[in-house]
């Protein structure tokens, strides 16, 4: 069962400690954040409403909870700036479905089934890896494959891994920055990866034994449930632990905001040689921070295509460091 918690409005605090997003907190009051590269648009809005009642949908059967969620997100997207990332105004309807349905972790059963769904195909993973010429470029690709899993984009009969898994494997990253990462790799002593959702994980820990085999390894999780995002449970789960360290960044948040994220985090971040975050949220809060950034994802939404420059659904490996060199030859 999943508990009810009274304690989440302490999860959503920046790193000085005040209040980013909740429902108690009028959108328009909150102190404005650094620039950001990705910036939210319309089309994010829009999006807003969707995972409302996606996330209450979930979270209860009870149409008039259901609508007070709705009602709670939708009325606050007038207040939104499109200054912030996408993924920190999309924390008020995760926040909002777990205060309103009294579910502290709406997503926990759909998460204990996709931990077990990879890990019934664990194996075969492994296998494909061993069995391929290039194993760190097999495992970067069954990496991206595993983005596939999440419920903050998708509905769970949306999800066909296996078809997933066939396609990476036929195909390069469509950004394919991967030449970057192995020169990178090979100067790395302490890489941090920031992880992504539940069953996910799976793919992440093939990608991780491999690395292993070149550096450090520190993995990162959430330290509170948002969507079905890993937590530290999901990493003892699928046995992660055992291979790494692993640590969370200190809160309950989509991806790893910079300004939201503890000040104890943000210079674990800087310490890190190389760091790799998986998925749209790492993109979209970690994409400017000055390090040497590589982001593993499939493009689940038209916004993220468009500033990926890739086709929705295609998959890629991004260096930032790569990007905008490329950036500033082309005159962007």
């Amino acid at each position: 069962m999943c508990a009810f918690d009274s304690g989440l409005d302490s999860r959503l605090r920046g790193n000085d400690g005040e209040h980013w997003i909740g429902v108690q907190t009028p959108i328009a009051r909150l102190k404005r954040p650094a620039e950001t590269f990705l910036k939210a648009t319309l089309d994010c809005l829009e999006c807003i409403g969707t995972q409302a009642l996606r996330a209450a949908r979930l979270a209860t059967p009870d149409e008039t909870l259901q609508r007070r969620v709705l009602d709670a997100c939708v009325s606050a997207v007038p207040g939104m700036d499109l200054a912030r990332s996408p993924a920190a105004l999309s924390l008020l309807v995760y926040e909002t479905a777990q205060r309103v349905t009294g579910i502290a972790d709406p997503y926990c059963e759909a998460k204990r089934a996709q931990n077990e769904m990879a890990l019934a195909i664990e194996d075969e993973l492994r296998a494909l890896v061993r069995e391929s010429a290039h194993p760190l470029d097999a495992a970067l690709r069954l990496s991206a494959a595993g983005n596939i899993i999440d419920l903050g984009t998708m509905r769970v009969h949306e999800i066909d891994i296996q078809e997933a898994i066939a396609e990476v494997m036929r195909q390069r990253f469509s950004v394919d920055h991967s030449a970057a990462f192995e020169e990178s790799l090979k100067r790395c002593k302490d890489l941090l990866f920031l992880l992504d959702n539940a069953g996910e994980i799976v793919f992440d820990k093939i990608l991780i034994e491999e690395l292993l085999k070149h550096t450090s390894v520190t993995a990162v999780v959430k330290a509170g449930p948002i969507i079905n995002d890993a937590m530290m449970e999901d990493a003892e789960i699928v046995g992660l632990t055992r291979i790494c360290e692993v640590i969370d960044n200190g809160g309950a948040f989509v991806g790893s905001p910079l300004d939201m994220v503890p000040e104890q985090f943000l210079a674990r971040m800087r310490r890190a040689d190389v760091i790799v975050g998986k998925g749209q949220g790492n993109y979209e809060t970690i994409d400017d921070f000055p390090g040497d950034v590589f982001l593993i994802l499939r493009a689940k939404c038209e916004v993220i295509a468009r500033h990926m420059g890739v086709q929705y659904g295609q998959v890629a490996l991004i260096s930032t460091r790569t990007r905008a060199r490329e950036a500033v030859r082309n005159g962007g």
